[in-house]
């Protein structure tokens, strides 16, 4: 691999990367939403407890697209060659690899 293959690569990885995490990041702020919704509801503030819900769901989606990110860049990434001694596996359907 050419060494200007071997930086694109490398800042593909790094751009996954930066999507993972700011999914992770996303996933966190509507978990703890979600659990904000969860007590005003008990408490009785249903319009406090929708607002959170509202905000929960924004982050979801928001996690959502950048793990769809992360996957399209996972695929261009698969679609080089292979490197030396790298075994690919077909996708089983099961799931089971």
């Amino acid at each position: 691999m050419s060494d200007e293959n071997q930086r694109i690569e490398t800042a593909y990885v790094e751009h996954m990367s930066d999507h993972f995490r700011r999914a992770s990041e996303e996933l966190l702020n509507a978990y703890q939403r979600n659990k904000e919704a969860a007590r005003q509801h008990q408490c009785g503030a249903f319009k406090a407890a929708l607002h959170h819900a509202k905000l929960s769901q924004h982050h979801s989606f928001n996690a959502h697209e950048h793990l769809k990110e992360a996957l399209g860049i996972a695929e261009r990434i698969d679609a080089v060659q292979p490197s030396p001694g790298q075994v690919r596996t077909p996708f089983a359907p099961s799931g089971l690899q």
